[in-house]
């Protein structure tokens, strides 16, 4: 049986090094709950027969308090060490109590604030059953002597948080000389255990119990139910603890009084009796519970190893971690614009930079110029401008001029979609080793800032170059109407053909003209958009994509590959070192947990 105990208590000291234990790691434990001075600390106070806690007004508890008592083959005399302070041995209990309240005050100070770090206290004993049990603060409801205004929201959060726990026993504290209707502890209980499966309930000052059939079915527990039994004790009154009446002779006047006011259940009352039965419960949750525990910490050691891999290891050569991140990350940009690998999104989505970039050509430079067609007054721009090339004389041939400047016009109307599709290009590349900077340089937030930094410039830079090249090509599109154009002299006689219908003699000079301007207009429109579709994307990959792959590294390497900068750019985020050192303690917290569940096998 105290092979079981202890495993327990050796895995509850082993997460409290690290602060806690993962979530999902759920240790059997037994919490006393109950609503200051319930008589909470008598009851503690009588299963371990010392008298050891902080007694006063207010809340004296202000941190959970976890009391693990060990059975030893010892000398008679009784002793106790704290998790925090394990080398110092305590034989003298008073200085217990003192260590409870300095330790306290460590991190609570002087405010009657309550905090959820726990102490834990650890008794050694020969005559008493190993058995652990977690004191908490009592639940107040009018906050006194400077405590603060949400004190009984605080201490009922702190109590939840022990007893929500499926793996805990609650031990619920309740006075008899107080309506059970109104106990603070069972309302507790019965909110996160409402069938009681869970809960012992312990009647404080029995002795204060009127004797009325009311009372013993509420002893027998008929008149509330709670699966694992109701159990009166006696707690020393304030009289006797001032005149330091010993702890035993109060178990023998308890005893005493059962036997004379409830002789029939006796038996199933009294200090030694809940001792005795907290240690039978304890272990049949712990054995119950054991399988389970040992898969959860199998599951979490795989789990923080996963993080401690994700978060890589400490950084022993600065220089040489940064070379290889720089060729890493531009390696990384090369393969995702080849299609080659993509970049995995904290929202669960991907990004193929090749992929992406033909996305918005297409839905740029392609389709963007597709929709841009002649205008609806296109045949009356057409009219006043054979008139102005016309000057005062009818004309009888359309002079090219006319043509030349509304087919410059239209193509000056492609320089937008041109101009939003270099844009539309150099936001996806800036998104691109935007996320990949926060992905490869993740664990260090200078060497990511610099080298984002550094990127932007060289995008920029590339930019300009494509806007640059793109900017006098369609100045040459606009300053010079080839009408030489081969693929426009070959449909231009057809389209010359085509505009005079079988009315066309009935048509006028003008309106024929019209119509025949208007289908070469469209003919050298496209001509000039199939172009651009096929220039630009051109002009983007290889000035913008290529360049920037290319310079890349060279520019990364001259940048940042200086000895006196590195300390600076390998600093690594303080909430990565946090979190690696976290995992490591969880980490060795779990294997050290997984050997002592291996010592039951």
């Amino acid at each position: 049986m105290d092979n079981f105990l202890k495993v327990i208590n050796e895995l509850q000291d082993v997460f409290s090094t690290v602060g806690s234990s993962p979530d999902s790691i759920k240790l059997p434990q037994i919490v006393v709950v109950g609503s200051q001075s319930a008589g909470k600390s008598s009851v503690l106070e009588g299963i371990v027969r010392k008298n050891f806690l902080p007694r006063g007004g207010g809340i004296v508890t202000r941190r959970p308090l976890i009391i693990q008592i060990t059975q030893e083959n010892i000398s008679n005399q009784s002793w106790a060490c704290f998790l925090h302070n394990p080398d110092k041995k305590y034989t003298d209990f008073d200085e217990v109590r003192d260590e409870i309240v300095a330790e306290t005050d460590r991190l609570c100070g002087n405010s009657k604030n309550i905090l959820p770090d726990p102490i834990t206290l650890k008794i050694y004993s020969s005559d008493l059953p190993t058995l652990t049990l977690v004191d908490l603060p009592g639940v107040v409801k009018v906050p006194v002597d400077g405590q603060p205004e949400n004190i009984e929201e605080q201490t009922i959060n702190l109590v939840k948080s022990f007893v929500q726990n499926p793996n805990s026993i609650i031990l619920a504290v309740s006075p008899g000389n107080v309506d059970l209707a109104n106990s603070e502890a069972l309302k507790i209980a019965r909110q996160v255990d409402p069938e009681s499966r869970r809960t012992v309930a312990v009647i404080t000052k029995a002795d204060l119990m009127e004797r009325t059939t009311e009372n013993r079915l509420v002893l027998e527990g008929k008149s509330i139910p709670v699966k694992l039994g109701i159990i009166g004790v006696i707690n020393r009154s304030q009289a006797k603890i001032d005149q330091e009446q010993p702890i035993d002779k109060c178990l023998e006047e308890e005893e005493l009084f059962f036997k004379s006011h409830y002789q029939y259940i006796s038996g199933e009352m009294g200090t030694p009796y809940l001792t005795k039965r907290l240690c039978k419960i304890l272990l049949e949750n712990v054995k119950e519970c054991l399988p389970e525990l040992i898969i959860r910490i199998t599951e979490q050691k795989v789990l923080q190893q996963n993080i401690l891999d994700s978060l890589g290891t400490k950084v022993d050569d600065p220089f040489e971690m940064l070379i290889q991140l720089l060729y890493k990350f531009c390696q990384t940009f090369d393969s995702n614009i080849d299609g080659k690998e993509s970049i995995k999104l904290p929202n669960g989505k991907e990004i193929s930079g090749g992929r992406h970039l033909f996305q918005q050509f297409e839905r740029t430079i392609g389709t963007d110029l597709e929709h841009l067609i002649l205008p609806e007054d296109i045949e009356q721009q057409i009219e006043q401008e054979i008139m102005s090339s016309s000057g005062a004389k009818p004309a009888l041939f359309t002079p090219n001029i006319a043509f030349e400047n509304l087919a410059s016009n239209q193509v000056q109307i492609y320089v937008k979609p041109v101009k939003k599709s270099i844009k539309k290009c150099c936001e996806t590349i800036t998104e691109i080793t935007m996320q990949l900077s926060k992905q490869v340089f993740k664990r260090f937030p200078n060497l990511k800032r610099e080298a984002h930094h550094i990127c932007l410039s060289l995008i920029m830079s590339k930019t300009q170059a494509v806007e640059q090249f793109l900017d006098n090509y369609l100045k040459c599109e606009i300053c010079y109407i080839n009408t030489n154009h081969k693929l426009f002299a070959k449909d231009r006689q057809r389209i010359e053909v085509e505009s005079l219908d079988a009315d066309g003699e009935n048509l006028p000079f003008e309106k024929q003209n019209v119509k025949r301007i208007r289908a070469l207009l469209e003919l050298y429109s496209n001509i000039i958009k199939n172009q651009l579709m096929d220039v630009v994307p051109k002009t983007v990959m290889s000035f913008m994509v290529y360049g920037f792959k290319e310079d890349l590294h060279k520019e990364l390497i001259k940048r940042l590959a200086n000895q006196q900068k590195v300390g600076d750019l390998m600093k690594e985020d303080v909430f990565i070192e946090e979190k690696r050192e976290k995992a490591a303690k969880m980490l060795q917290a779990l294997e050290q947990a997984d050997a002592v569940t291996c010592l039951l096998d």
